[in-house]
């Protein structure tokens, strides 16, 4: 059984529609490219109440995680970030996306333990072995907040011993070390770490994180907060530009996310599949021609290739049997896929559906053989076909309400190596998930995420348990 190559992805088809930002919209002016964001900053915009009423409203969709309640951990970020004159505004914004949102998930270097809300000694491709660990939350926001106070303020002398409270350099036998390099080395390039961000603008890219859209995404939540509590946003990124996140659920049942990824911009297609045949499913996004592939639930390390064109529809499955999902796209009517994950021409091509009068094309594995089919939906009705060919479906059925505007799904949600259907329904938030290739009731049924409001549902198994279960992407 090869439950992992499956496609998710009928959502797929419907991801190019606009997504709805995470808030309540606010008007934000056009950002300048000379306006900057300091890093120190002993008077942040908003107050401990503020942060905190934005946190709870936002805090729907994940567990959460540190080792204190949201507001002991908020009165830390501010304690500490106004001893060291560092904007704890966004340094809090800043700890949200390295924690994932306090969730510290498991296929991540820093444990909920660890105090670490800043990804500090966490380097790519590692396991975790220089991760710093701080004794309680206070000092390990005391450790973030000096840290930042290195690459923002050009004050702070070579030891250290200007700090407010200089005890994180003692914390732990590699804390340290880590000062010295930060505030006495140079990068790769040349150029010294000491105050080489003194605007938030400044990090990724090697400063703080590899990431180049780091400081976007940081930015991006700061931008969040200052909205919801009506504060100007001039100057700050809006979503478009930052990846979205998908919270992943490992059940098919109601309740918080399990874990978090971070994956794709806006207008791109969003879809799950088993790249490398390790059993889990893991997120791809395809955007006129160009496909982005993670192997990590989380998103992480990337990479990319060219297969299609713009206006073309993407989909992955396992079309030889081999264990791992490659890609496909259909285009004018036409199926063309790949045996590879790379580009140049399609393996295989063929005329399935008519694609070009509203079919919705999908694939799963419908007869547990290891091998994905093929599929369209017309005014409603499933076509399922088990052969990589053009001709008639070889299951029909009616099921879910399509033309009224349920996104149809796939995925193997009872682990017997044979995918099942879906529908999600926007209009109330449910997901009706049926075993049996047929017309019927679903046999099951729950509330997850805030469809009909931006968020995109997409399937996967995420955890390698054979079972397919839901998540959403969101902006």
């Amino acid at each position: 059984m090869l439950h992992s190559t499956r496609l998710r992805a009928v959502s797929l088809v419907l991801a190019v529609l606009a997504m709805v930002s995470l808030l309540p919209p606010a008007p934000v002016a056009q950002a300048s490219s000379d306006l900057r964001s300091p890093v120190m900053n002993p008077q942040p915009a908003l107050s401990e109440a503020e942060v905190l009423a934005w946190f709870r409203s936002v805090r729907t969709s994940w567990k959460y995680r540190a080792t204190v309640p949201p507001d002991e951990l908020l009165r830390a970020f501010a304690d500490e970030g106004t001893r060291e004159g560092v904007d704890w505004n966004v340094a809090f914004a800043q700890a949200l996306l390295e924690t994932a949102w306090f969730n510290f998930p498991d296929y991540g270097q820093v444990r909920p333990e660890d105090n670490n809300f800043g990804g500090m000694g966490a380097y790519d491709g590692q396991d975790g072995q220089n991760v710093f660990r701080f004794p309680d939350a206070q000092t390990g926001v005391r450790a973030k907040m000096q840290h930042l106070r290195i690459y923002g303020d050009i004050g702070v002398d070579t030891a250290g011993t200007n700090l407010a409270s200089p005890l994180a350099v003692d914390v732990d036998g590699k804390y340290p070390d880590r000062w010295r390099i930060v505030r006495n080395a140079t990068d790769p390039n040349g150029q010294p770490y000491h105050a080489s961000a003194e605007a938030w603008q400044d990090l990724g890219n090697g400063r703080w994180a590899t990431d180049p859209f780091y400081a976007c995404k940081v930015l991006n939540l700061y931008r969040q907060m200052l909205a919801y509590n009506g504060r100007s946003t001039v100057g700050l990124p809006t979503n478009p530009t930052c990846l979205r996140t998908w919270y992943q659920r490992l059940s098919n049942t109601a309740g918080d996310a399990d874990q978090l990824g971070f994956l794709g911009r806006e207008g791109d297609q969003v879809l799950a599949c088993d790249f490398n045949g390790d059993g889990r499913d893991t997120p791809a996004t395809f955007n006129a021609g160009s496909w982005t592939i993670s192997n990590s639930a989380r998103g992480a390390s990337p990479s990319r290739l060219s297969f299609g064109r713009s206006g073309d529809l993407a989909l992955c499955g396992d079309w030889d049997g081999n264990g791992e999902a490659t890609l496909g796209v259909v285009r004018d009517g036409t199926w063309h896929l790949k045996n590879s994950l790379s580009g140049g021409d399609a393996d295989l091509s063929f005329v399935y559906g008519r694609i070009t009068r509203g079919d919705i094309p999908i694939v799963g594995d419908w007869n547990a053989s290891g091998t994905d089919g093929i599929g369209i939906i017309r005014n409603g009705e499933w076509h399922l076909r088990n052969r990589l060919s053009g001709g008639p479906g070889e299951l029909v059925f009616v099921y879910g309400r399509i033309l009224a505007g349920d996104r149809p799904l796939v995925g193997d949600w009872n682990g017997d190596g044979r995918d099942g259907i879906g529908i999600a329904r926007a209009s109330t938030r449910e997901w009706h998930l049926r075993n049996r290739l047929s017309a019927g009731y679903a046999e099951n049924t729950f509330v997850y995420g805030r469809l009909g409001q931006g968020d995109v549902a997409v399937i996967g198994d995420w955890n390698g348990d054979g079972r397919s279960s839901p998540a959403i992407v969101r902006e």
